[in-house]
Order: structure tokens, then sequence, then C-alpha cells
């Protein structure tokens, strides 16, 4: 696991540290906004890492009977300066770290959790076709607002998409077909017919302020959409050397940039406006480099196994 650094004056990233103690595939990134911390899971369990000492800290968890890690988010309160850290495993537990030691057991796989910190609203996806949405309170325990099934419909990621009323919009979308669903209120009412773009979802990124949507593309590259009504505004290249895989896909500082990783050990950065790739972070041709996450200090973390 690698780290590299920037700055908007320079815009240029260099190598900053390599991170070691994984023993198996990483699978997830999350960077704290400020970049002081790091978390990362995979294979085996959750680990934090604390970015300027480059030193692992108290491990959240192990795999043994959680499985694998596949989701992550740092919740943080609007009200409250303390930051707690949400995984989700391949057999279907959410785990809170540090804050609170408990377990919720979902239906199955957790393959997406977001946070909203205007409403406190923390929202989880399984594998089962299965959206969750969950109030946060400041002891970081959790209560059910909602739960919703799709029927035949495997979610691969949710996001919080733009405000109705008081309130952000759900968004759960869909691995395979590019539908993407939404739901409001406290009972998890389907707003419309389901949006389709298309193309399969392999990973998604959100600025509201700007009002777009990224999303991944496993077999052509990232994909920009308006996010009121997902137009698609610009496709992004990603050339697949080796065999479709998913990636993860994180807009750069300002939303000025869009990173995504590859098949053939390259971190691309392109330009959000003009589509072009501004810059390549090389490693060893033959890695994968799935999962990228990026901090408000410009910090990018990127993954190679």
């Amino acid at each position: 696991m690698s780290a590299v650094h920037s700055t908007l004056k320079e815009k240029t990233y260099s190598l900053k540290a390599k991170l070691e103690g994984h023993c198996g595939a990483i699978l997830r990134l999350q960077a704290t906004d400020d970049g002081r911390l790091l978390a990362s899971g995979g294979t085996d369990g959750t680990k934090v890492w604390d970015v300027g000492s480059l030193r692992e800290l108290e491990a959240p968890g192990w795999s043994e009977l959680r499985g694998a890690t596949t989701a992550l988010v740092w919740v943080k309160r609007d009200d409250d300066l303390s930051e707690a850290l949400f995984y989700g495993t391949e057999h279907g537990f959410l785990v809170c770290w540090k804050e609170a030691k408990r377990d919720v057991r979902p239906s199955a796989e957790v393959t997406g959790l977001a946070f909203d910190a205007p409403t406190n609203r923390l929202a989880v996806c399984h594998r089962g076709g299965v959206v969750q949405l969950y109030t946060v309170n400041k002891a970081m325990t959790i209560n059910s607002v909602y739960s919703f099934e799709v029927k035949k419909f495997v979610p691969r990621a949710v996001a919080f998409g733009q405000m109705d009323g008081d309130e952000r919009l759900v968004l759960l979308f869909g691995l395979t077909g590019g539908h993407i669903h939404k739901f409001k209120g406290n009972k998890g009412t389907l707003v419309g017919d389901a949006w389709s773009v298309g193309m399969n979802i392999g990973d998604v990124a959100i600025d509201h302020k700007k009002g777009v949507l990224c999303m991944d593309d496993p077999s052509y590259g990232p994909n920009l959409v308006r996010l009121d009504d997902c137009v698609p505004l610009k496709a992004f290249r990603n050339r697949v050397t080796k065999s479709r895989r998913v990636r993860n896909v994180a807009f750069g500082p300002e939303c000025m940039t869009i990173i995504t990783g590859s098949d053939n050990g390259v971190v691309n950065i392109f330009d959000r406006r003009s589509g072009k790739v501004v810059e390549k972070l090389r490693l060893h041709s033959h890695e994968w480099v799935q999962t990228v996450t990026v901090s408000f200090l410009l910090l990018l973390f990127e993954i190679e196994h």
C-alpha cells in the first residue's frame, strides 16, 4: 500500500511512503477528511493508520468470524468533534470501531456505506438487494430508520444524492445493468422509476457542490453524470489490458480531477473538464491498482496487490 501527496501549486504527485501490514488483498481504503487517519480493509480484516507518523494503530477487527472487510466510511457528526469508523464485512456484519463496540447483522455481504453529516444518517447496502438507513447519535450508536429490499437487484454502492426537503435522497447503484434507485422519507419510499445509465457500475463518487456523480464502468472507465438527473456529461477511457475488474474512483481536490486505478500498475488522473489524462502514477506493470482514496489535505493513497 502506497501513499503519494500533492499541492495545488505544484499540480504533481510524488511518492511519500509505503505502508506494510496487510497479508492479503486490500479491497477498501478511506481517509478522514483532514488526512490524519487512514482505514484499510481487505481479506485479513480492517486496519487504521496514523498518516503523520505512518504508524499502524489498534486493529479494529480481524477476518476470522466476520469475513473480509468490504466497505468503509468515517463518521463525524456536525455537532461533535469525535470520529468513528464504520465498516461492513463479507459475512454481513456492520461494525463501529472505537467509540462504540457493537455489531449489527444484516442479511448479506455489505457492499456499500455512506454517511450524511447534516442529517446524521448512515446508509448501508447489501448484496441481497437490501438498503438500510440509520441515524447515528453522539455515542456513535445507530437506530434503524428503514430497511427496503429491491427484488432481483444486486447493489454495488450506496450514496446520498440531492436534498429533498430537509433530507438527502438515498441512491442505490446496481452492479449490472446500470440501474440506480432513489429513496426518500422515513419509510424508504421509492422515487419514480429507476435511472438507467446503460453500463455496469464498479464504484461511485459524488461532489454535491458541483452537482456531479462519477461512476466507474469496469469495462471502459469513469463516467461523469449530472447528479440531479444522471444525464451523461463525459466518459473517460481507462484501458483494460487483462480482464474487467471493479475499480474505485475518487474526485481530486476541488473536483478538478478524477482519479482511478487500473490493471496495469497505473493510477490515472483525469482532468474533469477536458477528459484528458493529466498525470500517470506508475507502479509495477503486473500490479492491480484497485482502490484509491483522497483526503482534503491532498494525500492520495493507492493500493497495489
